[in-house]
Parts: structure tokens; sequence; C-alpha cells
């Protein structure tokens, strides 16, 4: 996709409602830098529907965690997978990144990023997870989910679901990890707020 296709099709599209419909197909094509353009085309309160794989997980967490589905979409304003335009780029196909779930706000969050590892208990345990991986070992929970938060920020919901394990199990895997001092678990959303990249 090139800068003129999007172009062209930013201004052949109108905005109802403040909602813009993007094509399923456009993700896979998107850059940032072409979700930069429609995002500055459009205006600052527009919202967009969260793309297909998406909105498969969180059909997943109502069936799975509806308390916390409720959490983020029942009091919305608007219909469920309406999300602001300002987080397109987390899913563009090279950048897919996830809806963050880290603000709720009756439910604990479990939201992590690499500096909720613990420095020093940490590192042994990740180094010794990543060789477990790189020989092709398996892993208990909290060793896969330990070197996953050392890559990047992950919720539980999100890495129970893409690695089609059982929510409850992750959510002991936290647990352990705490125990053990090798994870910090920040389970209020301002707390977590400046670790958050949007």
């Amino acid at each position: 996709m090139q800068m003129k296709d999007i172009l062209d099709w930013c201004n052949s599209t109108s905005v109802e409602n403040h909602i813009l419909d993007i094509p399923e197909y456009f993700y896979e094509e998107l850059t940032p830098l072409l979700c930069n353009v429609i995002i500055e085309h459009f205006q600052n309160d527009t919202l967009f529907k969260l793309p297909q794989k998406e909105i498969l997980f969180f059909e997943w967490l109502k069936n799975n965690d509806k308390p916390v589905w409720d959490d983020i979409w029942l009091d919305d304003l608007f219909e469920p997978y309406l999300v602001s335009l300002a987080l397109l780029p987390r899913f563009c196909y090279n950048n897919y990144s996830a809806y963050p779930i880290c603000e709720l706000r009756n439910n604990d969050n479990f939201y992590f990023v690499p500096q909720h590892l613990a420095d020093k208990e940490s590192d042994l345990f990740v180094e010794s997870s990543k060789t477990r991986y790189m020989e092709k070992e398996a892993l208990t929970i909290p060793q896969w989910l330990a070197l996953t938060i050392s890559m990047g920020a992950v919720d539980i919901w999100h890495f129970a679901y893409k690695n089609e394990l059982d929510l409850k199990d992750c959510k002991d895997a936290v647990l352990s990890l705490v125990d053990d001092k090798i994870l910090v678990h920040l389970k209020d959303p301002d707390h977590l707020s400046v670790f958050v990249e949007l």
C-alpha cells in the first residue's frame, strides 16, 4: 500500500458519528507512517472498530473472564470494540501489539513490562528460560511468562489467549513469580500508567 493509496482513501472516506470504518485488509499493509497519515487526516475524537483478530480475542475474554470484559466495555459510551484512532499504530501488521488491558478499575490489572522484572532476582531466571527455549526444552508457564515480559509489554489475558493456555494457570504463574521475587505486580491502573505506551 502506497502513501497515495492512503491519501486517496482518506479523501474519499466520510466519517459518520465520529466512527471510521477501516477495511480489514488495511491492517496487513499499514505501516506506522501510514497510520499517522490516517490519524492526522481525521479529527481527534474519531473512533475505529478493532480489527477482527482483536475482536476474536475479546470474544474469548468475554467467555473466559467476563468481569474483566465488563470492566473494559460495559460502561462505555459507545458499542464495544470502538477505540480511539490514536491506537491505530498498535494494530499495523508489522507492529501488532494488541489492545493494552491496563486500566481496569473493578479488577486487578495483570499488565507487565520488562521493568516489572526485579533486576537481580529475575536475570538468572530469564536467562535460564531463554537457554531452555533456544535448546527447544519445555518451559513452565512462569518461565514462559517471564521470558515474554522480558521482551515487551504483555497482559495476562493476551498471553493466555495467544499461547492457548488456561487463564487460571497463567494467573497462578504470576503469583509464583511474585512469591519468588522475580516479578513486581502493580494492580492499580494509576501505578501502571507510567509504563503504558499507546
